[in-house]
C-alpha cells in the first residue's frame, strides 16, 4: 500500500512538472521564435535591440517584485491559510513605483519613446508584475493543468498583440495583450484576486519585510541575468544587443528552463532524506561536463539551422559567435541547476556567494574586455565569467560534501572513544 502511494506521488510530481515546463516553454517559444522575429522584421534590428534593453530594465523591477510577492505567499502558506488582501495591497503600492520607474527609464534610459509608448510601457511594467505573481494561484492549489492553460492564454494574447503592433506600430501593445489575457484568466477562474477578510496590520508589515528581503535577492539575480543586454547597450549600441541576443538565442532558451526544471528538482530532492556524498558530487560534475559539451554543440548546430530562417539578414554577421555565446548560456544554466541542488544539501548562503562571484567577475572581466575589444571581447569575457560561476558552484558543492564527511568522521571517532 505504501509503495503504491509513493509511486502515485512520483507520478503526480512528474505530471505536474510536465504541465509546468510545457506552459513556460510555450510562452517563451512564442516570444523567442514568433514575437521577437516579427518585431525585428517590422521595426528593424536597432529597434529590437532597444526593446530588448528596455525589457531588461523592466525585468529587474517588475519580474523581481512579482516573483518575490509570490514566494512570500508560498512561504507563508506553509504556516497556515493566507489572505488575498495584503498581497493585493503590496502589489498595488509596487504598481505606483513601477509606473514611476517606466517614466524615469523613458527619460534617462537612452531610448527615445513617444508619450503614448511611455504610458503603455508603464502599464506593461505594472501588469507584468501582477502576472508573475498570479501563477501562485496554481502553485497554492497544485493545479498544474490550469497552470498550463494560464500560460496558453498569455501566449494567445501575445499573438493578438503582434497583430495590434502591425496595425499601430506600438510594440508595448504586444506584451500588454499577453499579460492582460493571463490576468483575465486568473481573475475569472481563480481566487487570489478576490477581496476577502484580510489580516491584521502587523502581519502586513511582516509580509512587506519578507517581500523586501526576497526582492533584494531576486533583483540581483535578475540584474545579473539581464546584464549582457544592459552592458552592450551602454558600452556599444543597440545593434550589439540584438546581435548577441540572436547569436545566443538557443542557449538563452535553455537558460530560461532553469525555473521550471529547478521546480522539478526541488520536488524530487525534497522527498530524498539521504545524505549527499562525494560519489554524488562526482556524478554531478561528470554529467555537467557532458551536458555542457553536447548542449553547446546542439545549440551551435541548431543556430546554423534556425537563425537563417528567423533572421536571414543578420546570419552572416553573427554566425562566428554561435559557439561562444551558446557556451556561456549553457554554463550559466548548468550552474543554476547545481545551485538548486546546493540549496537542498548545502548552506543556503552558497546561492548568494555564487551570484556575488558572478557579479564581481562580470564587472571585472566583461567591462574591460568590452571596452578594449568591443563585441568580440564581450563574448569571450562572458564565457570566462560563466566558467568561473560554474566552477565556483562545483567547488562549493565539494566543499560542503567534504565538510559534512569530516564532521561525521569526527562524531564517529568521539562515539568510539566513549
Amino acid at each position: 500500500m505504501l509503495g503504491g502511494e509513493i509511486m502515485n506521488s512520483k507520478k503526480k510530481i512528474l505530471s505536474d512538472s510536465i504541465w509546468s515546463v510545457a506552459g513556460l516553454v510555450l510562452m517563451n517559444v512564442t516570444l523567442q521564435f514568433a514575437v521577437y522575429p516579427l518585431w525585428e522584421r517590422k521595426a528593424g534590428e536597432a529597434t529590437l535591440g532597444n526593446i530588448l534593453y528596455l525589457l531588461s530594465l523592466m525585468n529587474v523591477f517588475s519580474v523581481s517584485m512579482g516573483i518575490s510577492v509570490s514566494y512570500a505567499r508560498l512561504k507563508n502558506s506553509t504556516e497556515g491559510k493566507t489572505s488575498n488582501v495584503p498581497y493585493i495591497v503590496i502589489l498595488g503600492g509596487a504598481s505606483i513605483l513601477a509606473f514611476v520607474a517606466a517614466i524615469v527609464i523613458s527619460f534617462i534610459g537612452g531610448v527615445s519613446l513617444s508619450l503614448l509608448e511611455t504610458v503603455i510601457f508603464g502599464i506593461v511594467m505594472c501588469v507584468t508584475m501582477w502576472r508573475y505573481y498570479a501563477d501562485v494561484e496554481y502553485k497554492l492549489s497544485l493545479n498544474y493543468k490550469s497552470f498550463f492553460l494560464y500560460y496558453l492564454f498569455i501566449s494567445v494574447g501575445y499573438g493578438i498583440g503582434v497583430a495590434l503592433f502591425y496595425l499601430t506600430g506600438l510594440w508595448p501593445l504586444t506584451l500588454l495583450m499577453g499579460e492582460i489575457f493571463g490576468l483575465a484568466y486568473v481573475f475569472l477562474r481563480g481566487k487570489i484576486f478576490r477581496i476577502d477578510e484580510g489580516i491584521a496590520g502587523s502581519d502586513v508589515g511582516d509580509i512587506i519585510k519578507l517581500v523586501l528581503v526576497l526582492f533584494s535577492s531576486e533583483a540581483l539575480s535578475t540584474l545579473v541575468f539581464n546584464a549582457d543586454r544592459i552592458m552592450l547597450k551602454t558600452l556599444i549600441d543597440e545593434v550589439a544587443v540584438t546581435d548577441y541576443y540572436l547569436a545566443s538565442l538557443l542557449g538563452k532558451t535553455i537558460a530560461l528552463l532553469t525555473v521550471p526544471l529547478g521546480g522539478v528538482l526541488v520536488g524530487y530532492l525534497s522527498k530524498y532524506n539521504g545524505d549527499f556524498k562525494l560519489k554524488g558530487m562526482n556524478l554531478i560534475t561528470a554529467l555537467s561536463l557532458i551536458i555542457v559539451i553536447f548542449a553547446t554543440l546542439a545549440c551551435t548546430v541548431g543556430s546554423y539551422i534556425i537563425i537563417p530562417i528567423l533572421y536571414p539578414d543578420q546570419f552572416n554577421d553573427i554566425k562566428q559567435y554561435f559557439m561562444w555565446t551558446n557556451l556561456s548560456q549553457v554554463l550559466y544554466f548548468i550552474a543554476n541547476v547545481i545551485t538548486v541542488i546546493l540549496l537542498r544539501f548545502a548552506n543556503s548562503r552558497y546561492q548568494i556567494y555564487i551570484n556575488a562571484v558572478y557579479a564581481v567577475s562580470f564587472v571585472g572581466i566583461c567591462i574591460p574586455f568590452t571596452v578594449y575589444r568591443g563585441f568580440d571581447g564581450f563574448c569571450f569575457g562572458l564565457v570566462l565569467t560563466c566558467t568561473i560561476r560554474f566552477l565556483v558552484s562545483l567547488l562549493l558543492g565539494y566543499y560542503s560534501t567534504l565538510k559534512k564527511r569530516r564532521v561525521k568522521e569526527v562524531n564517529a571517532g568521539g562515539e568510539n572513544e566513549d
